[in-house]
């Protein structure tokens, strides 16, 4: 069997045992008996325990703490040793020491296989085995950190649409808490959350019974952008201290560790977007009812009408080119327009007073257009010119992304009013 395959073979026994206890033949040399180290426990609640070191000559046991502002004749120093394994994340190389002497009671044989970590005695660390009265380990924080997920959705947002940043502790927080802070966690809960969004913002929530916090923010400008959450969890705890005379007694104390991670988020740019409005031109058809338009009649740009005769007409929207949505440049589809309204601009028609439409009044795109001709078509040289009739177009366009452009067009169309069309 290899060196490694021993100690990884001692470190299993750990896990079935909660303890790992390796004799050790010293101390002889400084006048005394033989002596022997092993990992002994005291059992606490939901079954942690916590193990310390004890030294074992032929006639009295001995607890060897941490630290020397004990009674007892012996102290120990315990070093963390990495030494990852499925099941063991690290461990706890225990170093025994003669207080009064300082020589190292289970110091390994010069002959000792490797890896050797210059002692005998070994624990593996586990949620469930915790050293007496030991701080927590240095790198608690970062480690503790992992079991908090935070994510951003979209990952890639629009500058000034939302993003949502979400947080979610893990389920293996409570062990962890044990392993990395050397405690038996009791009850616990987050009781504050602060969330800073990269951006020069932060908001702070109140914690409760919730291990999952959802908060949407709006990035304002294109960028890329670390967002970090940090949870707040305070609860009680079981440890364990030596007293004065280095024997380990259980205690239940308050405990708070903060917790947090990040995601970067991006926004890019708000997309350029341009509303071309259409092209349009007025259509008008005779109207055969003086109060009902006609369903779908053809619209004309240039008519003939009767003289001295009021003539009714039904406004029309004539699209030559319809409205154009562009995204950076690019067509991103066409619009659909529809007539709101019109109004009559110029002078008024000969219409008596009271039938005819007046200029300068907005109607509804459904109204009819009245207008009357006493007069024939008026003679420039050996040509007659019709007569031009300008109307204003009220057109509301709806684009594809659901922006609706509101347009007034300026347009005309001509009547002819002949001598033939005369009556009486």
């Amino acid at each position: 069997m290899s060196n490694l395959a021993i100690v990884k073979r001692l470190v299993a026994g750990v896990l079935s045992l909660g303890l790992l206890a390796v004799s050790s033949s010293g101390d002889r040399a400084a006048g005394g008996p033989a002596v022997s180290v092993t990992i002994t426990s005291v059992s606490g609640d939901a079954g942690h325990s916590f193990v310390f070191a004890q030294v074992n000559d032929s006639f009295l046991t001995y607890p060897a703490p941490t630290g020397t502002a004990h009674l007892s004749p012996y102290y120990s120093e315990w070093i963390r040793e990495s030494f990852t394994t499925p099941s063991c994340p690290w461990i706890w190389a225990v170093y025994v020491f003669n207080r009064f002497t300082n020589t190292q009671v289970n110091a390994p044989p010069p002959t000792a296989p490797l890896p050797n970590f210059g002692t005998t005695t070994l624990v593996c660390a586990s949620p469930t085995t915790t050293p007496v009265d030991q701080p927590a380990v240095a790198s608690a924080s970062a480690e503790l950190d992992l079991d908090l997920q935070v994510g951003t959705t979209p990952s890639v947002a629009i500058a000034g649409s939302p993003t949502l940043v979400s947080a979610v502790l893990s389920s293996g927080l409570s062990q962890d808490m044990n392993l990395y802070l050397n405690i038996a966690i009791d009850d616990w809960a987050v009781t504050g959350w602060s969330v800073s969004f990269g951006d020069g913002l932060s908001v702070h929530l109140k914690g409760g019974t919730a291990t999952a916090i959802q908060v949407p923010h709006t990035y304002r400008s294109a960028g890329t952008y670390d967002a970090r959450v940090r949870a707040t969890i305070a609860g009680h705890a079981q440890a364990a201290i030596y007293d004065i005379y280095g024997s380990p007694r259980l205690i239940r104390r308050p405990f708070a560790v903060d917790v947090g991670n990040h995601a970067m988020a991006t926004a890019r740019r708000q997309p350029a977007r341009r509303y071309l409005p259409p092209s349009a031109a007025v259509g008008v058809s005779p109207s055969l009812s003086s109060t009902i338009p006609d369903a779908s009649p053809p619209a004309f740009r240039q008519i003939d009408a009767l003289r001295g005769s009021l003539t009714t007409l039904q406004v029309h929207l004539l699209i030559t080119r319809e409205g154009q949505l562009t995204v950076d440049g690019r067509p991103a589809g066409f619009g659909r327009s529809v007539l709101t309204g019109w109004r009559l601009e110029g002078v008024p028609s000969d219409a008596p007073a009271g039938t005819g439409t007046n200029p300068g009044v907005i109607h509804p795109a459904n109204d009819l257009l009245r207008l009357q001709w006493n007069a024939p078509d008026r003679i420039q040289g050996t040509q007659p010119q019709a007569y031009a009739v300008p109307v204003t177009l009220f057109i509301e366009t709806h684009f594809p992304d659901g922006h609706v452009g509101a347009y007034a067009i300026a347009s005309s169309f001509s009547v002819s009013v002949g001598f033939v069309a005369e009556s009486g």
